[in-house]
Order: C-alpha cells, then sequence, then structure tokens
C-alpha cells in the first residue's frame, strides 16, 4: 500500500546557508501537502523540542568540517522526538572530500528514531576559501537533490513501512579523526567596530560577549559564520600553518566534483 506522506520535514544545520538550500531542494522532491521548518544552525533553536509522527518524513543535512559532521550532534538530535520516521540525510562539502561525514549522519539518524531511505552528499562553496565550490550550489546541484527527494517519494509510495531499510552510503568505521587544534578565526581590532554580529550569530557561542576578539578555538567549529556576519571584514583566518593548508587545498582540488546520490 506504500508509505503516504503527509509532512515533509526541513531539519538541518546551515550556518553558511549552503545546507539549507540543499536541504530544501530534496524537501521539495517529497511533494508533501505540508512542511515544517527545523532550522538547528542558532544555539538557542537546538534546546526547542518537537515530536514527529506517522506521516512525516524528515531531511537532515549538516555540512562537513575536517571530513565529519559539526561537533553537535548531540544537542542537534536531543529533543527531537522521532520513532520510525522516514529521512533522507545529506551533507554538504566544499569541494574537499566528505569523507566519514554522511556514514556518521547515516549512523546517528538512526540512533535517535529515524530510518534514512535515501542519501546525498552535495557540492557548496568551501568555508574557508571562496576558490572551492565556487558558486556551489548551483542550479544542477539543486536539480540532484530535487531528483533525491523525487527518489525517496518512490522508494516510500513502494514500501509498506520505512522500518528495516539498510542503505548503504560512503565512508568508514572508526571515522576519521577530524580537527582536534583549537583553530578560530583571528580578529583585526582596528577593523572591529564592536556591532557583536559575529558574537549574536556564533553557532556554539564561542565569541567572548565582552570581547568580539577573544574567540574560544576549542568551541570553535570553523564554520565561517562570524566572517560573513562581519561587515567590516575584521575576521580572518590569517594563521600561517592554516593559510599554507587552504593554499594547499585551493590547488589540489578547484577540479569540480558532482553530487553523489545513495538510495
Amino acid at each position: 500500500m506504500g508509505t503516504k506522506i503527509k509532512r515533509a520535514v526541513s531539519l538541518y544545520f546551515s550556518p553558511l546557508d549552503t545546507t539549507r538550500r540543499v536541504v530544501h531542494s530534496v524537501a521539495q522532491g517529497l511533494d508533501a501537502p505540508e512542511s515544517l521548518e527545523l532550522d538547528r544552525t542558532s544555539f538557542d533553536s537546538r534546546w526547542q523540542g518537537v515530536e514527529l509522527g506517522e506521516g512525516d518524513v524528515a531531511v537532515i543535512g549538516m555540512p562537513v568540517y575536517y571530513g565529519r559532521v559539526p561537533k553537535i550532534l548531540v544537542e542537534f538530535f536531543r529533543y527531537i522526538q522521532a520513532k520510525d520516521i522516514p529521512a533522507v540525510v545529506v551533507v554538504a562539502y566544499g569541494n574537499r572530500d566528505y569523507e566519514d561525514a554522511l556514514l556518521e549522519l547515516y549512523n546517528e539518524s538512526r540512533k535517535h528514531g529515524f530510518n534514512p531511505v535515501a542519501a546525498g552528499a552535495f557540492v557548496g562553496q568551501h568555508s574557508f576559501t571562496d576558490k572551492l565550490g565556487t558558486g556551489r550550489p548551483n542550479a544542477e546541484d539543486l536539480a540532484d537533490a530535487y531528483m533525491l527527494g523525487q527518489k525517496a517519494l518512490e522508494i516510500l509510495e513502494k514500501a509498506d513501512s520505512p522500518a528495516g531499510f539498510e542503505l548503504k552510503v560512503k565512508g568508514n568505521f572508526p571515522y576519521t579523526p577530524g580537527s582536534d587544534l583549537p583553530i578560530a578565526p583571528v580578529t583585526d581590532k582596528e577593523k572591529c567596530v564592536g556591532c557583536m554580529q559575529c558574537q549574536k550569530n556564533c553557532p556554539v557561542l564561542a565569541i567572548n560577549p565582552l570581547d568580539p576578539g577573544d574567540v574560544d578555538g576549542w568551541r570553535c567549529l570553523d564554520c565561517g559564520k562570524c566572517i560573513a556576519e562581519c561587515k567590516a571584514g575584521a575576521k580572518s583566518l590569517a594563521q600561517p600553518a592554516l593559510r599554507e593548508k587552504i593554499a594547499i587545498m585551493e590547488a589540489m582540488f578547484t577540479a569540480p566534483k558532482q553530487s553523489e546520490l545513495f538510495y
């Protein structure tokens, strides 16, 4: 008889709006009569609860940092009540590699009551540089995301129950270690005007509310949100070792990569 979709639930963390755009395109492909937006980007939003039920299908999306999903998974899922909710899981990465991030998001979503029936990895502009994934996701990427939603819809229309799916996605376990260094954007205090937009919009509250130039490198995700929010151009990734790494990536990973879909 198939699974009837009543509502597409967009559940995502998207500091630079890339993941949100991909998630929305997937959700549109599900062709659901209703929708629910669960943007978990801001710190406060991740403490808001919601209960999902029959007829809901979730599109769960996160960006990739250092081959892993952001270190906020516990709070990302904590107040989402879900049991056997079908899902599509997606990651967005900066044209280098997504390594184990998609597998990690797939595994964690299953632990929290979701049953992924489809998945995808999509290219977005890199948070460190505009020379990698420039202008991505583009129209072709979003068309791929829409098609992934349609594929998930086809799968669910043929399935009596979303339970029991064993989707295979790319990745390895144990996961790649990711970054364990206290790296964070630095602040040019001559340019800083003290508007505090960086601090107000930091997804993990890594910036001191009394001094926007004081950034906790252990808490920082290197998501690039503070750099994007700084109209004065006072925030940057200026550390010599990191600039060298960015230059190497710019030399090695300029060739455009394509979306990878799993269903």
